[in-house]
């Protein structure tokens, strides 16, 4: 399983999970390797120059139980949204469209380890710019998603 994360104007850090066979990514497993580490490395280095910060993930169940306090001790406000509305995450734009590469250019490709650098190269050659127009969106996600009645939208 893979993690990214990024804000308008700077592309984080992306990292496949270190998991041991048979494991699966839970709340604790999500806290040690992405909440303590690079979600608060990235937080702390790339949100001072913004007055209301907000975390935006997937409303995961590995998001709640014990990252819930320590997101409110690192000071980590989350956007509150409903479960099920992937249309209004833009990261998901970026997991499509990885998905979309793969799928076209590395069809062939049988390794898990081969894979994963092909991800992990892809995530690397973002810029910092490159996804600013998902975060420009939300707006007009939001004002979709009321119009839908919580249905599907375009995004």
């Amino acid at each position: 399983m893979f993690w990214g994360v990024f804000r308008k104007g700077k592309i984080g850090p992306g990292l496949f999970f270190d998991l041991d066979k048979g494991e699966t990514v839970n709340s604790t497993v999500y806290w040690d390797q992405i909440l303590l580490g690079p979600l608060q490395q990235f937080w702390e280095e790339s949100f001072e120059d913004i007055a209301l910060p907000i975390v935006m993930e997937h409303n995961a169940p590995v998001n709640k139980k014990v990252c819930i306090p320590a997101r409110e001790a690192l000071g980590m406000p989350v956007l509150d949204w409903p479960p099920n509305s992937l249309d209004l995450n833009p990261i998901e734009n970026i997991w499509s469209y990885i998905k979309d590469i793969i799928a076209k250019d590395y069809g062939e490709v049988s390794s898990a380890a081969e894979m994963k650098k092909i991800v992990r190269d892809m995530w690397e050659q973002f810029t910092d710019t490159q996804w600013d127009k998902l975060i420009d969106s939300l707006p007009e996600r939001m004002t979709a998603v009321i119009a839908a009645r919580g249905g599907s939208t375009r995004y």
